[in-house]
């Protein structure tokens, strides 16, 4: 995509807003408004028309309607972000988000997305692909989220929020049955304790089913579904300026993992496929407890309290050659502490938006990594990670004129790092070193020259500008910047591959308009975005040698996304998006130019959604809605050689819902179908072709679901 593609496309947006030529056409009555959408992207509740920054916000009802059951699902609705599971991992979801991303789980290496529940930040991608039951909404921050998010946010964040307790009493129940004998039943319960004090709400939801992928070598269908979890959360009302919220959940994955299909040899028919003779397991339990206290100091000033801590586990044996050449035995088992203290308010009038506070994370991970050739003796690894991180940040706007804002903001992040490595040789299969002759440890390293500690500092700034050209159309320019902490590149059985590399850094400059048409039935949010790409860090694997290679890179990102919805009448909704980005890495060095292609990895050059919501009302007061959307994502690269078979393959996702509801909202009933038109394509590739195997991992195949649901009120 020429840079001079988004150039006229950007002037052409300018153009039309500044002159303010838009149609207007006078709303005939309220049900014609689109309802305001509130986000807290800001750390503070605000407006999404009023916000900055490029934010995808999806309340309880969009989760609903676009058949969003868990985290993975909700990147189909997001401009230039592309999800899909970590290659063999049910339950680990990888994102890259305008090219920024990680594929890599090892403890020694950090996410480039921030993953938040209930603005507690979740370190580890290995369990965060979250189920979005009882949920009030999901927002997508897109782009560098330094300043308010801190470290680890270079992509953006993903902020799930689930619902609070209430001051109701309420039971709710849900059925599904679906394809490869898919069921899922869902609970809730909300209990008023004491009355205007004390709630209780709880929630469970069980997801089993069938594999969808053949293996004959084990007689069997792989790819299945196993899952159970629950929340619970008691919300405490002391007085009118208190508000105490403890939440704990628990959630378990027992599945088979995610098979690979080797197409070194050409690309079958049948992507389905499996010629692996091992019964592969991805076993994963995360659980957590959280206390946020909110106190409303002043009308003019809140305090916010948030102290957590979470485990995460996961326990996996992988084939990832489909075929048994290359086996992988992983585990990664991580405790981690949080607290953070926030202030939020406005000052000088209400000319000055603010949020400004401290953040402090400790994380201890462990990690078993065991690598299998040929069904010989594994070549293992156990590492000891341990990460501290203070963070001090401010964040605010200031009305200059009643037309004219700036945007300011910082943040200070100190990062200390430490790793104790112990690897050996001739380990039984398994997940213990034991049996093994031990051959280097992080003494070798030492000896070496290679630390075992690090140390890093960074300042993150922000500043823009936001101008309201009227009451319905706000545009903006902001500078930020972006940090992901440093580490180890430590995938590797041979000591002087064990290298540190230094924190990625994005510069990134956002131009946006923000406009909301015909008379509120309409909202339109455009953003033109470009990185300065500092030390992207990757690894990867030359295609024609297979030597692995560890390397850190610049690179240019620059895109426009279009996102928009439109009431066409009372009962009819359309929205949809349009994506352009184009990336690539700056000065390659020669010795990992064949592990590196010129583009970055999932970073397709144009994408689009379209969809529609519409209701007919029936006798008696029920309806009955359908609810359809198509997305097409151009042909894109899943691998950073940029090989041929690492291709997705263009991609086009059909997906609908046909339901009817009661007339009170207690009793619905549906039908819905995904990927309906039975795509196939590609989603992520492990290039090895001088070992025997180029894997891959399709995208899974149709589905459909009946789900049935009551509520007491």
């Amino acid at each position: 995509m020429k840079a001079r593609k988004f150039r006229t496309a950007l002037t052409t947006l300018s153009a039309l807003a500044a002159a303010g030529y838009y149609p207007t056409i006078s709303a005939q009555n309220d049900q014609l408004v689109l309802e305001e959408v509130f986000v807290t992207a800001e750390r503070r509740e605000g407006s999404l028309q009023d916000v900055p920054l490029a934010v995808s916000a999806f309340d309880a009802s969009e989760i609903e309607r676009r058949q969003s059951f868990n985290v993975k699902d909700i990147v189909n609705n997001v401009p230039n972000l592309v999800g899909v599971n970590n290659v063999g991992q049910g339950t680990a979801t990888t994102v890259f988000l305008r090219g920024v991303g990680t594929t890599e789980s090892i403890v020694t290496v950090d996410t480039a997305m921030g993953f938040y529940l209930d603005d507690v930040y979740i370190a580890r991608q290995g369990v965060n692909n979250f189920s979005l039951y009882d949920v009030e909404r999901v927002e997508v921050l897109r782009g560098p989220q330094g300043t308010l998010y801190g470290r680890n946010t270079n992509a953006g964040a993903i902020k799930v929020v689930t619902t609070k307790p209430q001051d109701e009493n309420v039971l709710a129940g849900e059925f599904s049955y679906g394809e490869f004998d898919r069921i899922n039943v869902k609970g809730m319960a909300n209990v008023v304790l004491m009355d205007d004090t004390l709630f209780l709400r709880v929630n469970a939801l069980s997801q089993t089913g069938d594999g969808y992928v053949d293996n004959a070598l084990l007689g069997k269908d792989v790819n299945d579904v196993d899952f159970w979890g629950w929340r619970a959360g008691l919300r405490w009302l002391p007085s009118e300026d208190v508000e105490v919220i403890i939440t704990a959940d628990d959630s378990t994955s027992d599945q088979n993992g995610v098979y690979a299909l080797n197409v070194l040899n050409g690309i079958p028919d049948d992507l389905f496929q499996s010629s692996s003779r091992t019964d592969i397991s991805n076993e994963s339990e995360t659980d957590g407890i959280a206390m946020t206290v909110n106190w409303d100091l002043s009308p003019n000033l809140s305090f916010q309290s948030i102290t957590s801590s979470r485990t995460t586990l996961q326990k996996w044996e992988l084939d990832l050659s489909d075929g048994n050449i290359f086996d992988l035995f992983t585990i990664n088992d991580s405790d981690q502490l949080s607290q953070e203290f926030k202030v939020s308010g406005s000052a000088f009038n209400d000319r000055l938006q603010y949020s400004a506070g401290v953040f402090y994370f400790d994380e201890d991970s462990y990690s078993f990594i065991g690598d299998r050739f040929f069904l010989g003796s594994l070549l293992a690894r156990e590492y000891n990670v341990d990460v501290e991180s203070i963070a001090a940040y401010f964040d605010g706007t200031f009305d200059v004129t009643d037309k004219l804002s700036i945007v300011l903001g910082g943040r200070y992040t100190r990062d200390e790092k430490s790793i104790d490595i112990e690897a050996a040789v001739g380990v039984p299969p398994g997940f213990s070193l034991t049996g093994g002759s031990p051959t280097w440890n992080s003494a070798t390293l030492n000896a070496l020259g290679t630390p075992t500690e690090l140390d890093f500092n960074d300042f993150t700034p922000k500043i823009g500008l936001k101008y309201a050209f009227n009451d319905d159309l706000d545009g903006y320019v902001t500078f930020t910047e972006g940090y992901r902490a440093g580490g180890w590149a430590a995938r590797t059985n041979d000591p002087t591959q064990v290298l540190p590399f230094e924190p990625e850094v994005i510069d990134s400059l956002a131009v946006g308009l923000k406009a909301s048409l015909l008379d509120g039935r309409a909202r339109l949010n455009s953003e033109y975005f470009y990185y300065d790409y500092q030390d992207l860090f990757n690894s990867a694997t030359d295609p024609d040698t297979g030597n692995f290679a560890v390397f850190t890179n610049d690179a240019k990102v620059q895109g426009l996304e279009i996102e928009g919805t439109m009431r066409i009448s009372e009962n009819l909704d359309i929205f949809g998006f349009v994506a352009f980005s184009d990336g690539e890495y700056k000065d390659v060095d020669p010795a990992v130019g064949a592990s590196l292609g010129s583009k970055l990895q999932r970073l397709p050059e144009s994408s689009f959604k379209l969809g529609f919501t519409n209701i007919w009302p029936m006798a008696g007061g029920s309806q009955v809605r359908l609810n359809a959307d198509y997305q097409y994502t151009e042909d894109h690269f899943t691998d950073p050689p940029n090989t041929d078979l690492g291709r997705s393959g263009d991609i086009g996702l059909l997906s609908a819902s046909l339901g009817w509801e009661s007339a009170d909202s207690r009793f619905s009933v549906a039908l819905s179908c995904r990927n309906c038109s039975d795509e196939e394509y590609n989603t992520a590739t492990l290039a090895f072709a001088p070992f025997g195997f180029v894997s891959i991992y399709p995208g899974e195949p149709r589905t459909w679901l009946i789900t049935l649901k009551a509520r007491t009120n």
